[in-house]
């Protein structure tokens, strides 16, 4: 798992009718992006968005017992809720990993990791992302989309190599879908971009919500 063998299945990219209904609703308007993730950022590039970034700090632990699909909401409304108003449409994201309704976060360090992708292996779970989005109007929409990830079930080199690359660690579950991690993966359900982060699609929808 140190390189790519073969052409890449999972490839970052908006569809051209998405593109086209963002800049008819927001016209050149600028959206505040309330994440300090890059992969988000380059989603609403490909969007056709012009963006102003504003990272958020929150205290993303949560208690025991929690419904994960509440944790995302949640921690994105937490998220949005740091930014001050400016006058610019706002949006912030979280991304859960979820196995067997347990939430699996940010792996700590490489043992955290492996940990986490010997749980995953051979194994069906989903991610879940949240997007809060508030209009210049200080209107607040709070919603998530949920995509289904399949893994192979890869030997414990494989796992400890890809681990190695440093990629998992600042990702939810312990893995990028874009970037190497797509070898784990033998099924998607779903949308990409979901699992990468920012699901598009739901951005869209929330954005014609406000403006009607």
């Amino acid at each position: 798992m140190t390189c790519m063998t073969e052409s890449k299945r999972f490839v970052l990219s908006v569809d051209p009718a998405i593109r086209a209904e963002l800049a008819r609703l927001l016209d050149g308007e600028i959206v505040t992006l309330a994440s300090g993730s890059p992969r988000r950022r380059e989603i609403l590039r490909l969007a056709g968005l012009r963006c102003r970034i504003v990272v958020p700090e929150i205290d993303e632990t949560f208690p025991d017992g929690i419904e994960p699909r509440r944790i995302a909401l949640d921690l994105a409304r937490q998220k949005l809720e740091t930014i001050a108003p400016d006058g610019t449409l706002t949006v912030a994201a979280d991304t859960i990993v979820v196995l067997d309704e347990h939430v699996l976060g940010k792996p700590e360090h490489r043992e955290d990791a492996i940990r986490m992708l010997k749980q995953l292996s051979g194994r069906r779970h989903y991610v879940l992302t949240a997007l809060a989005v508030c209009d210049r109007n200080d209107r607040i929409l709070v919603d998530g989309e949920k995509s289904f990830v399949t893994f192979h079930a890869p030997n414990d080199e494989a796992i400890a190599r890809y681990v190695d690359t440093g990629e998992p660690m600042d990702k939810a579950g312990a893995y990028g879908i874009q970037g190497m991690g797509e070898l784990l993966v033998e099924r998607l359900e779903g949308s990409l971009l979901n699992v990468i982060g920012f699901p598009i699609e739901l951005f869209l929808r929330m954005v014609r919500e406000l403006r009607q």
